[in-house]
């Protein structure tokens, strides 16, 4: 490795080199760039040409997952680059359904789901409203609609057939709280959120920095050791009977309205993971 490392932030907030002074950082979009493996090291080509990679900040937000971005993750396993998620870790959270076995194998509270493969097996599926759609593999509310009666699912039973993509129904849950848990390291924060919509993860009005119970403390740091985690988010609901239910697992959890500390630590994590 040389004296100086290169950094290579995917996607993500533009401010990132800012925190990497004792790095060269170049900033790419997954969407473009192009990767190499020679000599079992990684190698980035983009619009500012071709360079050795030390290390990647994976700030892969809510665009369309797409197999090649599987790729390369696996080369980023395969030279042993480091990596802020590990790549064996965004792997395992690449797809929702993928998340949700994994949290399923340790214990997490999760809503009931019916899942469909196959445009056919809708008209053999009927949801109790109100229920939440769910087509494919997207976050951040994106293929995502509210069944609130028997006549909304006879119309978005015929929207979704046309993705061509798997399909969850779940309950809809009239929530009293949305908490965000955010963990990096052993550090956890709490969020408290109010949105302006059914979705609770998305138009976000109000929020507030929070103290976490206990239970979802316990959770956080379970899901962070069973990924070996370097960063994670966590979205539970909590309905009138003070039971939480696991929304949604985060392994690019956006950090707006969290310390801005939050930012040099994960920096110092690659580096550390850089340096040996």
């Amino acid at each position: 490795m040389t004296a100086r490392p290169t950094v290579v932030i995917v996607n993500g907030e533009r401010d990132w080199a800012d925190h990497f002074p004792g790095a060269s950082v170049r900033r790419c979009r997954l969407q473009t760039a192009q990767w190499q493996v020679s000599g079992n090291a990684l190698y980035l080509l983009d619009e500012q040409g071709r360079t050795r990679v030390d290390g990647v900040l994976w700030r892969v937000g809510a665009i369309r997952p797409e197999p090649r971005h599987r790729v390369v993750l696996d080369l980023i396993r395969l030279t042993g680059t480091p990596c802020v998620n590990p790549a064996a870790t965004l792997q395992r959270g690449f797809d929702r359904l993928s998340m949700r076995a994994e949290m399923q194998a340790i214990g997490m509270p999760m809503l009931p789901q019916e899942i469909v493969l196959g445009g056919a097996l809708l008209d053999h599926t009927e949801p109790a409203p109100p229920a939440v759609l769910k087509v494919g593999n997207y976050h951040a509310g994106y293929g995502k609609a509210l069944v609130r009666t028997r006549e909304d699912w006879a119309d978005l039973r015929d929207l979704a057939w046309t993705a061509d993509d798997y399909v969850t129904l779940e309950p809809f849950v009239d929530y009293v709280r949305d908490l965000r848990c955010l963990a990096v390291g052993n550090e956890i924060w709490g969020m408290a959120r109010r949105s302006g919509s059914w979705k609770a993860n998305r138009d976000t009005q109000e929020y507030t920095l929070t103290d976490l119970p206990a239970e979802l403390t316990g959770y956080t740091r379970a899901a962070m050791a069973h990924l070996g985690a370097d960063i994670l988010g966590l979205d539970f609901l909590e309905d009138r009977a003070g039971r939480f239910s696991l929304l949604e697992t985060n392994d690019v959890p956006g950090l707006s309205g969290f310390p801005a500390a939050i930012r040099p630590l994960l920096a110092r994590r690659l580096m550390t993971q850089i340096r040996g």
